[in-house]
């Protein structure tokens, strides 16, 4: 992690007395491989630790200062500058390596080092890593730049903060460099945003690839400032992205922005693959003319989190920084630069704290889940025979859309971007688009920020990239041949609470949806839930309802795959047959669902991570004029599936009998110990037959052996785990005990053995039970 020594810091002249010899002290053996490790500097010393046991020491001389310091990506090594020294440590074994450099700016890349000594730069001194014996020079082509401000090392590239203005304040040009062939592609300009301060990177972010972030300080007059968090992938071209401050905003929301300030610091990466950094805000405002302003805190040092969308608060405490180390320990140092240890307690570490420095922690990788399995498990699909809008090929869609950005009113009609879209530019975030339009006052915007296609739009009020199909011919999709449907299913895994639990999720794309709420391009899914190698259920999430489940027992297979059935129009799934009336509120509508049209999806499995257009995090679908008839989001990295783990059993209303229901079933003692029937019958059975039928229908008889009675079934509700039949009795003409005097409602839900049946009478006490096998 780079730390920035102030402009004014940057134009002091080194000092160049002799270093005195460093001082090691080996860690214990059993520590020595096992992290966590940190750093941290005082005015006096340099020390790397390994929880409380030092591995490291260097003494500062009265006249010296650390200008930077900066870990290898996997934390073996720091290297840290001073004014006139630079150091390499070996953080398992402490041996430690030293060379003179006035170095005022430093990067590691692979196995070398490289330093400017000075604002406005114009090449790198290289050292070897391990040794730090120089290594020649580098001097980049600069291309007109005045020279370098700063370096930091991100993977196996550089990132070059090349002077392009001078002023109060340096502008400069954000340049990846890679030193291997000397390419660079600028990724954007620190503008009005100010100049860098912080900085990090990790081989592993939210988006599972590289990141670097860094802190921008600026002023926005005499005496107010402003600090964000900008970040971008440096294997990507794509430009980098400038993070809002609109949550920390949010918390004074009656200062007005004229007087507001805010300032990070502590920039570093934690193991699933968020920033965080530390944040505070005040204001400062005039009274008298020619008088000092006067200015006061309003929110205190607080921790905050980046994943790549939003920020949220993590700590409020006030202190200087919090960091997660591993092992399920942590440091915090407070504003009076006192450094504690925190593991199970809190112990002091050192005090007179200046600096902090912690490796980006290793993100943990996810279960990616396997091809083989995902093709042993994609569902069999069925469409009503009156479907319009069969599967599509979502690439096929983007091929035949224009890529339009939209900044919501007042600003215009939403505008061009491409015609027709780049796949893999959509979804590496190369497809870009200024803020806002610069000639209409009323529109937000910055001159330096753009929005990519690979970030979600927050600012401005409008919906931000959109894919608009231009063929309305597209909208039927994939039309069957002979009666089958050939389309490709997108799938991704999402794990669970332990390895081998999991989901496989199965994407559908439908480039229209025929339903009341019209709209361009549908996006449904399901989840596969396995244990191992078994199939545990399968998930359904429709219709802004939370996800339900299914378990495997309960559903229709098909060689071991599952038997979803997609609603005519509206492409909702379902586990069986039916008409399913809408639950989500917003709409009144009954969905339909009928085995008429195969759709075999595991001829055509594609893993959705391997898709050039995954990543994009606009609209699919054209806008319409309500939310109802506008597109939708589609899969993207990290879009949270965790609702199709879900074990809530799914309840929609239907209109049928579940048919593996279909049959006799009986029951050789019913239980009536309230004597409901009559009370001298209390020991009789009972012969159950269910039918297939709909609401209002008749679908069964009852007898009762011993009671004297029989009874007619009427269904009049429905779902997939219990139907509710009226019951009406009457004396059995075989049976001279007429016993039989009530007719009530009896309702029988699913067991692991059968059914259970429960009978309440029409003013009588109750109820009765009994549970039922096969007949």
């Amino acid at each position: 992690m780079r730390l920035l020594a102030g402009i004014a810091v940057l134009l002091l002249a080194a000092c160049t007395t002799s270093p005195p010899t460093p001082r090691t002290e080996p860690v214990p053996a059993r520590q020595a491989a096992v992290p966590p490790v940190l750093a941290y500097a005082t005015s006096t010393a340099i020390r790397v630790v390994h929880g409380s046991a030092t591995i490291a020491e260097v003494d500062l001389t009265a006249d010296e200062y650390v200008t930077d310091a900066e870990w290898t990506p996997d934390a073996a090594r720091l290297l840290v500058a001073t004014s006139t020294r630079l150091f390499s440590v070996d953080t398992t074994s402490g041996e430690m390596a030293t060379a003179r450099c006035e170095c005022d700016s430093i990067a590691v890349v692979g196995a070398k080092v490289y330093a400017i000594g000075g604002y406005s730069a114009t090449e790198m001194a290289r050292y070897d890593l391990a040794t730090l014996r120089p290594d020649g020079t580098v001097r980049p082509d600069l291309g007109g730049a005045r020279g370098l401000l700063s370096v930091d090392g991100a993977g196996e590239r550089l990132v070059q903060f090349r002077i392009v203005a001078d002023g109060a304040r340096p502008i400069s040009d954000v340049v990846v460099f890679d030193p291997a062939t000397g390419a660079t592609t600028t990724v954007g300009n620190t503008g009005d945003i100010g100049s860098p301060s912080d900085s990090a990177y990790t081989p592993r972010g939210w988006r599972d690839a590289p990141v670097y972030a860094y802190i921008a300080t600026g002023t926005t007059s005499a005496w107010t400032g402003t600090a964000t968090v900008v970040w971008f992938d440096p294997t990507s071209p794509a430009p980098q992205v400038v993070t809002t401050d609109r949550q920390l905003r949010a918390e004074s929301p009656d200062v007005r922005d004229a007087a507001w300030s805010s300032a990070r610091s502590d920039l570093w990466w934690a193991a699933d693959g968020t920033i965080r950094t530390t944040a505070h805000t005040w204001k400062c405002e005039s009274g008298a003319p020619l008088s000092r302003p006067t200015c006061t805190d309003l929110l205190p040092r607080q921790q905050w989190r980046y994943d790549g969308v939003d920020w949220t608060r993590t700590d409020d405490r006030d202190l200087a920084t919090v960091r997660d180390l591993a092992n399920g320990t942590s440091v915090e140092l407070d504003r009076d630069g006192r450094l504690f240890l925190v593991d199970g307690e809190r112990k002091p570490l050192a005090s007179e704290v200046e600096r902090l420095w912690t490796p980006a922690l290793p993100s943990a990788p996810v279960e990616p889940g396997s091809q083989a399995m995902a093709e042993r498990f994609a569902p069999e699909v069925w469409l009503h025979g009156d479907e319009a809008n069969f599967p599509a090929d979502a690439s096929e869609f983007v091929r035949r859309s224009t890529l339009r950005f939209d900044h919501g009113a007042p600003c215009g009609d939403p505008e061009l971007v491409a015609a027709p879209p780049d796949e893999a530019k959509l979804g590496s975030g190369e497809h870009t688009h200024p803020a806002a339009r610069l000639d209409s006052r009323d529109c937000p915007h910055r001159d330096d920020v753009v929005y990519r296609s690979d970030v979600v739009v927050k600012e401005g009020g409008g919906k931000g990239f959109i894919l608009d199909l231009d063929d309305d011919d597209a909208r039927d999709g994939n039309k069957p041949v002979d009666g089958v449907v050939t389309a490709p299913v997108y799938w991704e895994y999402w794990p669970g609470d332990r390895p081998g639990r999991g989901v496989y999720v199965y994407w559908f794309f439908y480039a229209y949806n025929d339903f009341n709420n019209k709209h361009e391009a549908d996006w449904e899914r399901v989840g596969v839930q396995v244990d191992g190698d078994r199939a545990t259920g399968v998930a359904f999430s429709k219709h802004n309802v939370p996800a339900c489940q299914v378990v495997w027992d309960r559903l229709d297979t098909h060689e071991g795959r599952p038997v979803v059935l997609s609603a005519k129009g509206s492409h909702a799934s379902y586990a069986f047959e039916g008409d399913f009336s809408r639950t989500d509120g917003q709409q009144l509508g009954t969905d339909s669902t009928r085995r008429q049209i195969r759709w075999a999806t595991w001829t055509d499995v594609r893993d959705l991570r391997t898709q050039p257009w995954y990543g994009y995090r606009g609209w699919w679908g054209d806008m319409g004029l309500i939310s109802y008839n506008s597109g939708i989001l589609g899969p993207y990295p990290k879009r949270d599936m965790s609702a199709l783990l879900s074990t809530s059993p799914c309840t929609e209303q239907v209109s049928r009998v579940p048919k593996d229901w279909v049959g006799t079933w009986k029951a050789e003692r019913v239980q009536d110990p309230m004597g409901a029937q009559d009370p001298r019958a209390v020991d009789y059975s009972a012969e159950i037959t269910i039918r297939q039928g709909g609401f209002g229908e008749a679908v069964g008889t009852a007898s009762y052996p011993g009671l004297g009675c029989t009874g007619s079934l009427k269904l009049e509700r429905s779902t997939q785990e219990a139907i509710v039949l009226r019951e009406t009795r009457e004396p059995d003409p075989a049976d001279r005990s007429e016993r039989c005097r009530t007719a009530g409602h009896t309702t029988i839900t699913a067991t692991p053995t059968g059914l259970s049946y429960r009978f309440v009478p029409d003013r009588r006490p109750g109820p009765i039970t009994a549970d039922l096998v096969r007949g």
